[in-house]
C-alpha cells in the first residue's frame, strides 16, 4: 500500500514555490499518493480542479489558526495521512497547533524562501524530520542550530521538456506582437514578484539609463504585487504587464533577462531563462551565484553602471553572448523536475526508515 504524503502551503498566489508543490502533488509514484491541504479559492486549487478528490481546502485567517489545526486533524485522520510536507510558515504554525490538539503524525518542512528565521524552536521540534533547503545560502541559515542530519539541499526543478518545446516552437515573438514593436526593437525583461526583496526599482533605473543611449530597447516586467502602483506611470520603453499564466510562452520573446533580485531562496527563473536559451544577467548575490557562474553561463553585476555596461556587452559581443546561452542550456540540464521528484522520495522514505 502506498504511503500518503499530504502537501500544506497557505498561499493564494501562485509563484515559485507553488510551482514546485504543482510539481509535487502532480508526480505519479509507484510509492506515495499525494494530497494537499490548502486554502480555498487558492491559484492550486484552481489549477488542478481534475484532482479535486486529493484536494482538501479551509478559510484562511490570520494569526494562530485553531479552525484550520481542528480541519487538518480531521483530513488527516479521514484519509489515513502517513507524513505532512509543509511549505511555509503559515503551514507549519497549522501543523504545530493540530499536533497540539492531539494529531500524531510526523513532518518535514520545505524551506523555499531565504527570510530571517525568527521561531527558532519549530525547526527543532521532535516531530520535524527533515528540513529541505532549496539552496546552500538557506541551508548556512539553520546549519547553527538545527542538526546538520536533519538538513537536506534539493534544488527546485523545472519542467525542461515544456521549456524546450516552446523555445523551439516559439519563436514568433508574443510580446512584439503585444506590444507592436517591429524586428528592430529588442526586449530586456524580468520576471518577478513586485515586492521590495525583488528590487524593481533598479530594474527601471537601469532601463532608464540604457534607453538613452539606445532607443529600440523595450524593458519589460512580467509579474504583480504589493508595490505595483509605485511603478506606475514608466517611460515609454518600458512595460509593466503585469501576472501572466503562460511565462514559458513568453520567455523566448526575451533578447536578454535582467534579474535584479537581492534576495532568493533559489532563483528558478534564472533556470528557466537558461533553458529558453536567453542570455542571463543578474545582481550578484549568494544564492544566484550557485547556479550562475559569471562569463561562463552568464554574467553578474554589483551596480547600475556595472549593468549597464554588460548589457551593453550581451547586445554587442555575438561570440560571448552565443557561449554563455549554450553553456547554460548545458547547465541547467540537471535540474529537470524529474530528478528533484526523486529526490524528495529519496527523503520520505528516509524518514519512513528511521521513524
Amino acid at each position: 500500500m502506498k504511503k500518503r504524503i499530504l502537501h500544506i502551503i497557505s498561499s493564494l498566489n501562485w509563484r515559485g514555490g507553488e510551482q514546485q508543490v504543482d510539481y509535487l502533488f502532480n508526480h505519479t509514484s509507484a510509492e506515495f499518493e499525494y494530497y494537499l491541504f490548502c486554502p480555498e479559492n487558492a491559484e492550486l486549487v484552481k489549477r488542478n480542479a481534475a484532482k479535486n478528490e486529493n484536494i482538501f481546502t479551509y478559510k484562511k485567517r490570520f494569526g494562530a489558526d485553531v479552525f484550520a489545526a481542528l480541519e487538518l486533524k480531521k483530513v488527516c485522520k479521514k484519509t489515513q495521512i502517513d507524513l505532512i510536507h509543509l511549505h511555509d510558515s503559515h503551514a507549519i504554525n497549522t501543523y504545530l497547533l493540530a499536533d497540539l490538539l492531539g494529531m500524531n503524525i510526523p513532518a518535514l518542512i520545505h524551506r523555499h524562501v531565504n527570510f530571517r528565521v525568527v521561531s527558532k524552536w519549530k525547526y527543532t521540534h521532535q516531530k520535524i524530520k527533515k528540513i529541505i533547503c532549496v539552496s546552500e545560502t538557506i541551508k548556512s541559515g539553520f546549519s547553527h542550530f538545527v542538526d546538520a542530519q536533519k538538513l537536506c539541499v534539493i534544488h527546485p526543478g523545472i519542467d525542461l521538456k515544456r521549456l524546450t518545446i516552446n523555445n523551439e516552437q516559439l519563436r514568433v515573438n508574443k510580446l512584439k506582437q503585444e506590444l507592436s514593436l517591429s524586428n528592430e526593437n529588442r526586449i530586456i525583461g524580468i520576471v518577478s514578484a513586485l515586492e521590495k526583496e525583488k528590487n524593481i526599482s533598479e530594474f527601471i533605473e537601469i532601463a532608464k539609463n540604457y534607453i538613452t543611449q539606445h532607443k529600440n530597447y523595450h524593458f519589460i516586467i512580467i509579474g504583480d504585487g504589493s508595490l505595483k502602483s509605485q511603478f506606475q506611470p514608466l517611460n515609454s520603453n518600458i512595460h509593466l504587464l503585469g501576472f501572466r499564466n503562460n511565462i514559458q510562452e513568453l520567455l523566448p520573446s526575451f533578447d536578454i533577462f535582467l534579474f535584479t533580485s537581492k534576495n532568493e531562496g533559489f532563483p528558478l527563473v534564472l533556470l528557466e531563462a537558461m533553458a529558453s536559451k536567453i542570455p542571463v544577467l543578474s545582481y550578484n548575490f549568494p544564492a544566484a551565484n550557485e547556479l550562475l557562474q559569471h562569463e561562463k553561463n552568464g554574467l553578474s553585476y554589483n551596480n547600475v553602471e556595472d549593468a549597464v555596461h554588460k548589457l551593453q556587452l550581451l547586445n554587442t559581443e555575438i561570440i560571448l553572448r552565443t557561449t554563455l546561452v549554450e553553456n547554460a542550456f548545458q547547465f541547467v540540464q540537471q535540474f529537470d523536475v524529474t530528478l528533484m521528484n526523486q529526490q524528495i522520495e529519496e527523503v520520505y522514505k528516509s524518514i519512513f526508515a528511521n521513524d
